[in-house]
C-alpha cells in the first residue's frame, strides 16, 4: 500500500475549525499541520481510552487507531464517556469508531477489536509516532512498553483508580532514557481493577484529558512535559506532586 502524502497546508474548512487552537502561538498553522500528519494507537477504550480519543479527534490528529477487545456494559456508562445505553454489548472500539466520526469526518480511524497480548499482531503499528496505553492491569503495560522500545515509539501511560490518577511520557524513541518498567521493576500481582476498589467517574476525565493534552504537546514540541517524570494526583484531598523518573542500569527491557 502507497504511503500517505503528508498534508503541507489546511483547507479553509480547517482553518474555521481549528482556529482556536491556531491563534495560540504554541500550535499556530504549523502545529495544526503537525497534528494532521501524525498517527496515535490508543490501547483500552475505557474511562481514560475515551476522554483521551475525543480530544485527539476534535484536535485534528491524522490518524488514530482504536485497540480493545471488550464490549460495553451499564457499568461502563458512569465513567466511559464515548459510550450510551444504546450502545451496551457493542464493541467498545467499533461504537467509538462511529461516535468520533460523527464528532471529525475527517479524520481517520482504525479500530481493532482484539486483545492486546502476547498473540497480538503488532507488525501494523511500527509506523505510528506515539503509543497511548490506557489499559488497567501490568501485564498489558509491559507488553506495550516492550513494544514501545522494540519500535522506538514514544509512550504515554496514564492509570486512574478511587480519586487517584497518574500520567507519564517515556521517551523510548530515544537512547538512554527510562522506560516503564525502569519504574516497575517487578510487577505487583495485583490488577488493582476498579470492578474491586470503585473509581469516581471523573478522575478518569481528568486523566485522560491529561493524556490528550501530552500527547499534543509531545506532537507540537512545546511545553514542559511529563517525560521521564511521573505525575501524581490525588483528586479527594487535592493533592499533587512530579517523581522523576530514572534508568535503571539494570533493566532488561530498554538497557
Amino acid at each position: 500500500m502507497q504511503a500517505k502524502k503528508a498534508k503541507a497546508d489546511l483547507t479553509d474548512k480547517e482553518l474555521l475549525r481549528y482556529n482556536r487552537h491556531i491563534v495560540l502561538p504554541e500550535i499556530d498553522i504549523d502545529g495544526q499541520i503537525l497534528l494532521s500528519n501524525k498517527k496515535v494507537v490508543v490501547i483500552g477504550l475505557g474511562g481514560l481510552g475515551c476522554p483521551v480519543a475525543t480530544y485527539l479527534t476534535s484536535s485534528g490528529l491524522g490518524h488514530l487507531c482504536l485497540i480493545d477487545h471488550d464490549s460495553v456494559s451499564l457499568s461502563n456508562l458512569n465513567r466511559q464517556i464515548l459510550f450510551t445505553e444504546d450502545d451496551i454489548s457493542k464493541m467498545k472500539v467499533i461504537a467509538a469508531r462511529d461516535r468520533l466520526k460523527k464528532l471529525n469526518s475527517d479524520i481517520s480511524i482504525k479500530a481493532i477489536t482484539e486483545k492486546f497480548d502476547m498473540n497480538f499482531n503488532s507488525s501494523f503499528l511500527k509506523d505510528y509516532d506515539i503509543v497511548i496505553d490506557c489499559t488497567d492491569n501490568f501485564e498489558t503495560r509491559s507488553l506495550i512498553n516492550k513494544f514501545s522500545i522494540s519500535n522506538k515509539i514514544p509512550l504515554i501511560t496514564g492509570a486512574a483508580l478511587k480519586f487517584e490518577g497518574q500520567v507519564a511520557i517515556f521517551r523510548n524513541d530515544l537512547d538512554n532514557m527510562p522506560c516503564y518498567r525502569c519504574l516497575y521493576a517487578n510487577l505487583p500481582n495485583t490488577t488493582n481493577a476498579c470492578i474491586d476498589s470503585g473509581i469516581l467517574g471523573s478522575v478518569t476525565g481528568i486523566v485522560g484529558t491529561l493524556l490528550a493534552t501530552e500527547c499534543i504537546k509531545l506532537i507540537c514540541k512545546f511545553g514542559k512535559r511529563f517525560e521521564s517524570m511521573l505525575f501524581l494526583m490525588d483528586l479527594k484531598n487535592n493533592n499533587y506532586k512530579t517523581i522523576k523518573i530514572n534508568k535503571d542500569e539494570k533493566c532488561k527491557y530498554c538497557r
